[in-house]
Protein backbone atom coordinates (compact mmCIF):
# COMPACT_ATOMS: atom_id res chain seq x y z
CA UNK A 1 0.00 0.00 0.00
CA UNK A 2 1.39 3.42 -0.99
CA UNK A 3 0.72 6.70 0.74
CA UNK A 4 0.65 9.80 -1.39
CA UNK A 5 1.20 13.31 -0.14
CA UNK A 6 -2.06 15.14 -0.68
CA UNK A 7 -0.63 18.69 -0.60
CA UNK A 8 0.02 21.42 1.89
CA UNK A 9 3.14 22.42 3.77
CA UNK A 10 5.09 20.54 6.38
CA UNK A 11 5.58 21.97 9.87
CA UNK A 12 9.26 22.59 9.11
CA UNK A 13 8.45 24.65 6.03
CA UNK A 14 5.93 26.73 7.94
CA UNK A 15 8.41 27.42 10.78
CA UNK A 16 11.08 28.53 8.31
CA UNK A 17 8.69 30.96 6.60
CA UNK A 18 7.51 32.38 9.96
CA UNK A 19 11.13 32.81 11.09
CA UNK A 20 12.07 34.71 7.92
CA UNK A 21 9.01 36.95 8.28
CA UNK A 22 9.94 37.73 11.91
CA UNK A 23 13.45 38.80 10.88
CA UNK A 24 12.10 41.03 8.08
CA UNK A 25 9.59 42.69 10.44
CA UNK A 26 12.29 43.31 13.07
CA UNK A 27 14.51 45.05 10.50
CA UNK A 28 11.56 47.11 9.22
CA UNK A 29 10.73 48.22 12.77
CA UNK A 30 14.24 49.54 13.39
CA UNK A 31 14.32 51.39 10.06
CA UNK A 32 10.88 52.94 10.54
CA UNK A 33 11.84 54.41 13.94
CA UNK A 34 14.87 56.13 12.35
CA UNK A 35 12.70 57.52 9.56
CA UNK A 36 10.14 58.75 12.10
CA UNK A 37 12.75 60.68 14.10
CA UNK A 38 14.15 62.19 10.90
CA UNK A 39 10.70 63.28 9.78
CA UNK A 40 10.03 64.85 13.17
CA UNK A 41 13.15 67.04 12.93
CA UNK A 42 12.25 67.95 9.34
CA UNK A 43 8.70 68.86 10.40
CA UNK A 44 9.86 71.26 13.13
CA UNK A 45 12.39 72.84 10.76
CA UNK A 46 9.79 73.34 8.03
CA UNK A 47 7.17 74.82 10.39
CA UNK A 48 9.57 77.36 11.88
CA UNK A 49 11.05 78.23 8.48
CA UNK A 50 7.57 78.72 6.99
CA UNK A 51 6.52 81.06 9.82
CA UNK A 52 9.69 83.12 9.34
CA UNK A 53 9.27 83.28 5.54
CA UNK A 54 5.61 84.32 5.80
CA UNK A 55 6.43 87.07 8.33
CA UNK A 56 9.19 88.37 6.08
CA UNK A 57 6.86 88.44 3.05
CA UNK A 58 4.03 90.10 4.99
CA UNK A 59 6.42 92.80 6.24
CA UNK A 60 7.39 93.59 2.66
CA UNK A 61 3.83 93.46 1.39
CA UNK A 62 2.18 95.55 4.12
CA UNK A 63 5.06 97.96 4.73
CA UNK A 64 5.22 97.41 8.50
CA UNK A 65 7.41 95.37 10.82
CA UNK A 66 6.51 91.77 11.59
CA UNK A 67 7.76 89.78 14.55
CA UNK A 68 8.08 86.03 15.03
CA UNK A 69 8.48 84.86 18.64
CA UNK A 70 9.58 81.31 19.36
CA UNK A 71 9.05 79.83 22.83
CA UNK A 72 10.07 76.28 23.70
CA UNK A 73 8.75 74.42 26.72
CA UNK A 74 11.10 71.48 27.44
CA UNK A 75 8.70 69.96 29.98
CA UNK A 76 5.79 69.81 27.54
CA UNK A 77 7.97 69.31 24.42
CA UNK A 78 6.01 72.08 22.65
CA UNK A 79 7.41 74.84 20.44
CA UNK A 80 5.13 77.87 20.24
CA UNK A 81 5.37 80.15 17.18
CA UNK A 82 3.66 83.55 17.46
CA UNK A 83 3.56 85.98 14.52
CA UNK A 84 2.68 89.62 15.27
CA UNK A 85 2.23 92.77 13.19
CA UNK A 86 3.95 95.99 14.23
CA UNK A 87 2.33 99.43 14.19
CA UNK A 88 5.10 101.13 12.22
CA UNK A 89 7.64 100.53 9.48
CA UNK A 90 10.51 101.22 11.95
CA UNK A 91 10.80 100.87 15.72
CA UNK A 92 7.27 99.61 16.34
CA UNK A 93 6.07 100.24 19.89
CA UNK A 94 3.22 97.74 19.87
CA UNK A 95 2.64 94.44 18.12
CA UNK A 96 -0.73 92.84 17.45
CA UNK A 97 -0.77 89.04 17.43
CA UNK A 98 -1.89 87.62 14.09
CA UNK A 99 -1.23 83.89 14.27
CA UNK A 100 -0.16 81.38 16.85
CA UNK A 101 0.74 77.77 16.26
CA UNK A 102 2.28 75.03 18.33
CA UNK A 103 4.58 72.30 17.10
CA UNK A 104 5.15 69.09 19.04
CA UNK A 105 8.81 68.17 19.44
CA UNK A 106 9.53 64.44 19.56
CA UNK A 107 10.93 62.92 22.76
CA UNK A 108 14.70 62.77 22.60
CA UNK A 109 15.04 66.20 20.97
CA UNK A 110 15.45 69.72 22.28
CA UNK A 111 15.20 73.19 20.71
CA UNK A 112 17.69 75.99 21.37
CA UNK A 113 17.89 79.60 20.15
CA UNK A 114 20.83 81.91 19.76
CA UNK A 115 19.57 85.09 21.32
CA UNK A 116 16.02 85.47 22.58
CA UNK A 117 14.12 83.58 19.86
CA UNK A 118 12.52 86.82 18.59
CA UNK A 119 12.91 87.76 14.93
CA UNK A 120 11.80 91.22 13.72
CA UNK A 121 11.46 91.69 9.96
CA UNK A 122 11.58 95.17 8.42
CA UNK A 123 9.47 96.14 5.39
CA UNK A 124 12.54 95.85 3.14
CA UNK A 125 12.85 92.15 4.08
CA UNK A 126 15.87 92.49 6.34
CA UNK A 127 16.10 91.35 9.92
CA UNK A 128 15.90 94.14 12.48
CA UNK A 129 18.67 93.48 14.96
CA UNK A 130 21.17 90.66 15.08
CA UNK A 131 21.03 87.45 13.10
CA UNK A 132 19.76 84.34 14.81
CA UNK A 133 19.81 80.57 14.81
CA UNK A 134 17.24 77.98 15.83
CA UNK A 135 18.70 74.53 16.49
CA UNK A 136 16.85 71.23 16.85
CA UNK A 137 19.15 68.61 18.29
CA UNK A 138 19.12 65.39 20.30
CA UNK A 139 19.02 65.82 24.06
CA UNK A 140 21.72 64.32 26.27
CA UNK A 141 19.89 61.00 26.77
CA UNK A 142 18.99 60.39 23.13
CA UNK A 143 20.70 57.95 20.81
CA UNK A 144 19.28 59.68 17.72
CA UNK A 145 21.82 61.30 15.44
CA UNK A 146 19.57 63.67 13.48
CA UNK A 147 19.68 67.47 13.92
CA UNK A 148 18.96 70.69 12.07
CA UNK A 149 19.36 74.45 12.15
CA UNK A 150 17.54 77.45 10.79
CA UNK A 151 19.90 80.34 10.21
CA UNK A 152 18.48 83.85 9.72
CA UNK A 153 21.01 86.38 8.44
CA UNK A 154 20.79 90.16 9.05
CA UNK A 155 19.85 90.51 5.37
CA UNK A 156 16.74 88.37 5.91
CA UNK A 157 17.99 85.17 4.30
CA UNK A 158 16.39 82.14 5.94
CA UNK A 159 18.36 78.95 5.45
CA UNK A 160 17.69 75.39 6.67
CA UNK A 161 20.70 73.22 7.44
CA UNK A 162 19.97 69.55 8.06
CA UNK A 163 22.63 67.37 9.56
CA UNK A 164 23.82 64.53 11.73
CA UNK A 165 24.79 64.98 15.35
CA UNK A 166 28.43 64.11 15.96
CA UNK A 167 30.67 64.21 19.00
CA UNK A 168 34.18 65.45 18.31
CA UNK A 169 36.22 65.25 21.50
CA UNK A 170 34.50 67.49 24.03
CA UNK A 171 32.47 69.27 21.34
CA UNK A 172 29.11 68.22 19.97
CA UNK A 173 27.93 69.67 16.69
CA UNK A 174 25.41 69.38 13.93
CA UNK A 175 27.43 68.30 10.90
CA UNK A 176 25.59 69.36 7.70
CA UNK A 177 24.40 66.75 5.23
CA UNK A 178 25.61 67.66 1.75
Amino acid sequence: MRFYKTGGFSVTELLIVIGVMAVVLAIAGVLSSKVYSRRSVDSVLRNVSSALQIAKLKAARHGVEYRVELNYSPEEKILSIVTSRGNSNRDSTTYQEETQQTVEVLDGFTVEFSGSGVFDFNPNGTLGGASGTVEIKPDSTSSVKRCGQIVVSPFGRIRIVEGNWIKSGQQQLCYPIR
